[in-house]
């Protein structure tokens, strides 16, 4: 399966609540060099100019320094939120591990209603990101 795939396939858990969907990739992972950006990845939605986010930035970087879910109902009333679209009202940002247990990346999910993010739709995405490590493994090597 490719990165691509995986991607859809998580698309495919809640279709509804995926206006935007995409990985951000840990810089560092991608060139092997100290970084501390977010590079964009595959996607499935319009366009974005945030192609890198630094890690002290936004939903997205706070998902990464934090190595943990951020699940946020109204994106309006988040100060930390960058808007990707004017039409986004929440965000779910899923932290990826590779198969040592190291986040490497992460699934960014946009949705144009508030509060789209139910605990259970959470649970599902987050059961689908344990499958992440498996697919990075046949692109990337061991890591």
């Amino acid at each position: 399966m490719t990165v691509e795939e995986w991607l859809e396939s998580a698309r495919q858990i809640a279709p509804d609540v995926c206006d935007w969907i995409g990985i951000y990739f840990k810089e560092s992972f991608l060139t092997g060099r100290p970084s501390t950006d977010l590079v964009l990845g595959p996607f499935i939605g319009a366009p974005t100019e945030h192609t890198r986010i630094p890690f002290s930035k936004g939903i997205c970087g706070m998902a990464i320094r934090e190595e943990k879910n951020i699940n946020v109902a109204d994106v309006r009333q988040a100060s930390e939120h960058i808007a990707c679209s004017i039409h986004t009202r929440s965000e779910l940002v899923i932290p990826l591990k590779n198969n040592n247990g190291d986040v490497v990346a992460e699934l960014d999910i946009d949705c144009n209603r508030v509060a789209a993010f139910s605990r259970e739709i959470e649970d599902r995405f987050s059961r689908h990101a344990q499958t992440f490590s498996e697919v990075i493994r046949s692109h990337y090597g061991s890591t």
